[in-house]
């Protein structure tokens, strides 16, 4: 999982500069429900992995299916409304740009331990006014040969 992580971080921190803050999910905006503003740099980006499919391999290790839960977090200070003026609108809509390019450079990315990363879903949570969070879930396969062995 550790490797999986700095595969990830060493990516988007090289090939998205826009995201100002890249970490492991442990909950940081979810202070949001509690009128707290998060302890965070936005535009931000939370990892999460996990392991929902494990099958075992002939070998004592197991093929493993993990999915990636990319969060992202941008506070919106600009309308994207109809009203608003086209500058301050395309300003404002510039989150979508780093969605895109997040999903850009994760979309196909593999290397030797894992297989190319497939967007498997992408939606919003709009719970809080001012702050847009998209999550994109990725998945990838890989061979896991770290289980004991006699």
């Amino acid at each position: 999982m550790k490797e999986l992580y700095k595969t990830i971080l060493a990516r988007l921190d090289a090939q998205v500069p826009e995201i100002k803050m890249i970490n492991f999910e442990m909950g940081q905006l979810d202070v949001l429900a509690l009128d707290q503003r998060p302890a965070v740099v936005f535009p931000c980006a939370f990892i999460d992995i996990s392991y929902p499919v494990c099958e075992e391999e002939g070998s004592g290790g197991q093929v493993v299916t993990a999915r990636i839960n990319i969060r992202m977090g941008f506070e919106c200070p600009l309308p994207t409304d109809s009203l608003a003026s086209e500058a301050r609108r395309s300003a404002a809509l510039t989150i979508f740009d780093t969605v895109d390019k997040t999903y850009k450079n994760l979309q196909g990315y593999g290397t030797d331990e894992f297989s190319a990363f497939s967007r498997r879903s992408q939606t919003p949570d709009n719970r809080y006014a001012g702050i847009k969070i998209i999550n994109m879930i990725f998945e990838t396969v890989f061979e896991d040969r770290t289980a004991y062995q006699e």
